[in-house]
């Protein structure tokens, strides 16, 4: 049975596919939804909306893994620089090990499924996915997709004041086809970059975001697993391509592909095989270079929604 929930930013794939000119309108009123939605408004659908998350999804029942993934993405925000008032970051772990996917609610409020984080193959790589996720939120593209899809007229009456609890009443609404956005190229993107950047500054390898994506390219046609992702985000191998170009203008960017250390464990647990030691949690790996880890095992296929 498939979940319903009201959550508003979802609606920008309905837009997928119009003409250009709309396209740049739609570009606009999304420019002016962010300026328009009070950042107090934005916050607050998050709290309502992560509730329902939590109520509707499995949350994985294992604080070990939630503790870790966690400090793994306070580490990304940390590196992001956003201290505005009222955005408190959250990263919580959804229990389907047949999901690789991950999505970002507004006011800062992050959910991974386990899937992806047993198809990651570092710590890098998982960290550059709550990257795109934490880009997500920075650059407020759900109040973009607000504006988008109900233009200028709600927006105002938000601004102004005067209805108070508008945004909560348009969410309540809304029917929508699960929790992923589908955001336009243009703030996908935009993720992309703010991301790469993140991850970079947060000290990792910057080559880990675009591998990942090269990871789905090859196991795509092996795993119903990815069908969610592939429905609400472009094509990973254009990210890849994209990305790996603005490494290179970056001069490479070195970093590491572990610094938390821990993440064969954590993924161990996500796997059923607990027996793995805490020896073998690591230290903070040097620089990379010598290649992308070994892949991990693939998810189980994706249960019927």
């Amino acid at each position: 049975m498939r979940l319903k929930l009201p959550i508003l930013f979802f609606l920008a794939a309905g837009l997928a596919g119009c003409a250009s000119v709309n396209k740049t309108m739609d570009k606009g009123t999304g420019t002016l939804g962010e300026l328009l939605l009070p950042l107090s408004e934005e916050v607050s659908l998050g709290k309502q909306l992560s509730a329902d998350v939590d109520k509707q999804e499995k949350v994985l029942n294992d604080p070990e893994v939630q503790a870790w993934v966690n400090q793994l993405g306070q580490k990304i925000v940390a590196a992001s620089g956003d201290k505005r008032k009222g955005v408190r970051y959250t990263f919580t772990v959804i229990d389907k090990p047949g999901v690789i996917n991950a999505f970002a609610l507004p006011g800062g409020h992050i959910y991974v499924y386990s899937g992806l984080i047993t198809a990651a193959r570092s710590e890098a790589e998982l960290a550059s996915v709550l990257g795109h996720e934490v880009g997500h939120v920075t650059e407020r593209h759900a109040a973009k997709s607000l504006g988008t899809a109900y233009g200028l007229e709600a927006l105002s009456t938000v601004a102004l004041g005067k209805k108070p609890g508008t945004v909560t009443q348009i969410a309540s609404g809304i029917a929508a086809q699960g929790y992923m956005s589908r955001h336009s190229r243009d703030a996908e993107r935009d993720a992309d970059t703010k991301g790469l950047d993140y991850l970079i500054r947060a000290g990792y390898d910057a080559k880990a975001m675009p591998r990942f994506f090269q990871e789905l390219v090859r196991v795509s046609g092996k795993s119903s697993s990815l069908e969610q992702f592939f429905a609400s985000h472009p094509d990973p191998a254009e990210r890849a391509k994209t990305l790996e170009a603005s490494i290179r203008s970056k001069g490479g960017a070195a970093g590491k592909t572990e610094i938390i250390g821990g993440f064969d464990r954590i993924k161990a647990r996500l796997l059923g095989n607990t027996s793995v030691p805490a020896s073998s949690t690591g230290a903070p790996s040097a620089p990379s270079g010598s290649g992308a880890p070994a892949p991990g095992p693939a998810p189980a296929p994706a249960p019927a929604r």
